[in-house]
């Protein structure tokens, strides 16, 4: 029996099981939560309780079957908004951690503009938001059907374009480190190269996302004059440290008002890290190694979510480095990542409100 038939028979076991989950647990949670007194949480609503429950099951799914999410660089219903980006030019990828040694190379990749194509001409004084989706390095693309609500709530409150690309995931064979990193410089490059100022890009980044941002921020601080810095970076939920013990999730005391789980943090880091490459590396878990930035950065955190001890703590470390802008903003009651999950889990007015505060700190930092 062929390895390709047999993963093909788990996973069509572990659909069958996570079907029968859904149909015998979401019920009787849709029970269990209609007192606000049983749910995670006392202030959220019926719709929030039953969101992160579905994300959850979601989640253990994904993680189980290693979930594998299709990429296309077609232009499906997108139409003109999806772009395709060439690699830039090789020097300003020479010196990304352990590309000498990696066979992970830059390659073409797609993106999608919203909420409408770009016009060098017509919208060069605009505001472009360089945004990275999240997914753990494995999940996530950059169409409407997953990232439209995000986009366009960026490009409301913000007064901007919005330039999603597509990243390579760690579940094809050249999405490994540094692949989203050179996929990141590409995107970076490319809007620089269609006429957009460094002065009218800000970077941007939800969860895994997030964790890409800081990398590209790290690396444009250790090679300055190469491309130049962006405006400012905004990171939702930023995923910080890989070196993390996923165990340690599962004890966590926010991990009931939270669809992060232990299995997806492990299963993430080992495709996303090559083998034998510290955790503990700079890029790889920036918690442990603060920097910096000319960037000024604003960052948004869950109250509820497992990571809010260590994006507090890294905030607050940055914040001790002297030239470094750093502001938080903490949703009291959120779980992780209300930007892309928002519409799911029913936190659309608390992503209302946290944009709006961005935009103020894009105004208050601006040139």
């Amino acid at each position: 029996m062929s390895f390709g038939f047999s993963r093909q028979l788990v996973t069509l076991f572990w659909t069958v099981v996570t079907v029968a989950i859904c149909f015998v647990r979401l019920p009787l949670l849709g029970l269990y939560y209609l007192s606000t007194a049983t749910r995670q949480h006392p202030t959220w609503t019926y719709r929030q309780a039953i969101g992160v429950e579905i994300l959850r099951i979601w989640f253990m799914y994904a993680s189980t079957v290693k979930f594998h999410f299709p990429i296309s660089l077609e232009s499906g219903r997108e139409l003109e908004r999806f772009v395709i980006i060439e690699p830039s030019t090789r020097h300003i990828y020479a010196a990304l951690p352990s590309a000498s040694e990696s066979n992970v190379k830059p390659e073409r990749i797609g993106g999608t503009w919203y909420p409408k194509l770009y016009n060098p001409r017509e919208d060069a004084t605009q505001q472009v938001i360089l945004h990275f989706h999240g997914g753990g390095y494995v999940l996530g693309s950059t169409r409407d059907s997953e990232c439209r609500s995000a986009a366009l709530n960026l490009c409301k409150n913000l007064n901007a374009f919005s330039f999603f690309p597509q990243y390579r995931l760690a579940s094809s064979p050249s999405g490994r480190f540094p692949a989203a990193l050179q996929d990141a410089l590409t995107a970076y490059a490319y809007l620089i190269n269609i006429g957009v100022q460094t002065s009218n890009i800000v970077l941007s980044g939800d969860s895994a996302g997030g964790h890409l941002v800081v990398m590209l921020l790290r690396y444009l601080s250790e090679n300055s004059g190469l491309l130049g810095n962006p405006r400012a970076a905004l990171l939702w939920s930023p995923w910080l440290n890989l070196a993390v013990d996923a165990e340690d999730i599962d004890h966590c005391r926010n991990n009931s008002t939270d669809f992060v789980l232990s299995a997806f943090v492990k299963w993430a880091v080992e495709s996303f890290v090559p083998p034998g490459m510290d955790l503990m590396h700079r890029y790889l878990s920036p918690f442990h190694h603060p920097f910096t930035t000319a960037t000024p950065i604003w960052i948004q955190v869950g109250g509820r979510e497992v990571l809010y001890e260590e994006i507090m703590f890294f905030a607050d470390c940055m914040r001790k480095r002297e030239g470094n802008t750093i502001d938080i903003v903490a949703v009291s009651y959120a779980p992780h990542d209300i930007l892309l999950a928002s519409n799911i889990l029913g936190f659309e007015s608390e992503l209302e409100n946290a944009t709006k505060i961005a935009a103020r700190f894009l105004e208050a930092t601006g040139n």
